[in-house]
């Protein structure tokens, strides 16, 4: 009979699991007010191509990789991969997704949806085949932070050329970017010698940094009713 480890307390150490785990509660928490948001706002707020392989990603570390780290976080794995698969992608990205792109010969459904299907099975394949050439760690960091590089700098142009912030969150801004750079704490206590590794997760936690900074300034010109307002009586 095979024992199932819940919490693989031989490998890691209980400061690696608490950033870790922390990083990822506050994922799923910023999962949460998308799937709000896009049920309240007719909106999906990850930037497109972003969102289509973060579904990927979690298909491949859900049932085609193990994490190492146990049950309890592989489990995690395949609750991001059916609210994402059922929600986010398949209705936010989907069939709210063009709502983002400025170029319209893109946004027919026809067009749209078989793009990011094909973006979806692509970035499948390319996190797959990290794993089995042995190019990704044993928790799929490294696919997972090429990915979320992608999020962070795609975030910024999307919320730039809003008018307004009325399909962003805050909170969920905050969220994925703290959730994001817990785990790259995480990275430097267990693969202390991935500079790779290191490199994208801190990368991608200064221009999250960037995007809040922008975000909070925005946010102030429009209450002063500064050239964002301008811009939102122009349109």
């Amino acid at each position: 009979m095979v024992s199932i480890v819940w919490i693989n307390w031989q490998d890691y150490t209980g400061l690696e699991f608490f950033f870790y785990g922390l990083g990822c509660l506050l994922w799923v928490l910023a999962y949460g007010i998308y799937i709000r948001n896009i049920f309240t706002l007719k909106y999906v707020e990850m930037p497109v191509f972003a969102g289509c392989c973060d579904v990927a990603w979690e298909f491949v570390w859900s049932f085609l990789a193990q994490n190492d780290m146990g049950m309890i976080f592989q489990g995690a794995n395949y609750v991001w991969f059916f609210l994402d698969a059922g929600l986010i992608f398949s209705y936010g990205v989907l069939f709210l997704g063009a709502k983002q792109l400025t170029v319209p010969q893109l946004a027919p459904r026809h067009i749209f949806i078989p793009a990011c299907l094909f973006i979806a099975v692509l970035a499948g394949a390319a996190t797959y085949y990290m794993h089995v050439q042995g190019l990704d760690n044993s928790v799929g960091g490294r696919s997972a932070y090429l990915i979320q590089l992608s999020i962070s700098f795609l975030y910024i142009p999307l919320m730039l050329r809003q008018p307004t912030l009325e399909y962003f969150s805050f909170n969920a801004n905050w969220m994925r970017a703290a959730g994001s750079a817990l785990v790259v704490v995480f990275f430097f206590l267990h693969y202390p010698d991935d500079r790779f590794l290191q490199t994208i997760g801190c990368s991608a936690a200064i221009v999250d940094a960037v995007f809040l900074y922008l975000f909070v300034q925005k946010r102030r010109q429009l209450a002063a009713g500064g050239p964002a307002v301008r811009q939102v009586a122009l349109a």
